[in-house]
């Protein structure tokens, strides 16, 4: 039986598929009931206007100078902080950038974060991921770090992305390599994988392979968000 991660602790969670099917909306219903430090790295920046919408309280970082270390709250009564980074996406330095920004959230095991990459291709790719990526991919779990990373497609990114997940959500993916990747990744057969992916990931559902249990669960589109509510996505139950 699935139950909810202990936010204090290190977790992983993978999301991959089309375009439009709900990877930003799956990364977010976590991000939202995350309770201590965020960040997000939006490369798209959708998120950011999407929390200017929806009157959510961040701290834009910017895209010219990146500070050197996680900005503080100044509120007791609210003492962590959701900050936003937007980086320049036509920069020669946009790797680095994001890889900078990721590497605020390393701050040991006793100052808990949630990271979240919006496209991991942005932060690397197979055979190249900057210093700070790969610090997260290897040992960010020593840092109790909450990691969320979403990628239309798991060819070209670190291996590691798939490999440390807890969790690999899954929405419609209709290139053979794509599903291959992740069948071989989370033991499934090959086929049986592409077919229960083109069966049942129609519109906003999705997959969820717990690597705990090595169970793959069916799940149904993530419920409508609703103003006020902090809690994670609907779970297997």
């Amino acid at each position: 039986m699935f139950s909810p991660p202990d936010p204090r602790k290190a977790f992983y969670i993978f999301v991959s598929g089309m375009k439009g099917r709900g990877k930003s909306y799956y990364c977010r219903s976590w991000f939202d009931g995350y309770p201590y430090d965020k960040l997000v790295i939006d490369p798209t920046h959708d998120i950011r206007d999407d929390f200017r919408r929806d009157g959510v309280d961040f701290i834009d970082l910017g895209r010219d100078t990146l500070p050197v270390r996680l900005p503080k709250s100044l509120d007791e009564d609210r003492p962590y902080v959701t900050c936003v980074y937007c980086p320049d996406m036509g920069a020669p330095t946009a790797m680095d950038d994001i890889d900078r920004a990721a590497g605020l959230v390393l701050r040991g095991r006793d100052q808990r974060a949630m990271l979240w990459i919006d496209e991991v291709g942005a932060a690397g790719t197979g055979k190249k991921t900057p210093p700070n990526t790969r610090r997260i991919l290897h040992h960010g779990r020593h840092h109790n770090l909450n990691l969320l990373g979403a990628a239309p497609r798991p060819m070209d990114i670190d291996p590691l992305w798939l490999a440390q997940a807890d969790l690999v959500v899954t929405y419609r993916t209709p290139q053979v390599y794509d599903s291959d990747r992740i069948a071989d990744e989370i033991g499934y057969d090959r086929r049986q994988y592409a077919a229960i992916n083109q069966d049942h990931c129609k519109g906003h559902a999705y997959t969820l392979f717990d690597r705990a249990e090595e169970q793959l669960y069916l799940m149904p589109p993530v419920p409508a968000r609703r103003a006020g509510l902090n809690s994670y996505p609907a779970i297997p139950q």
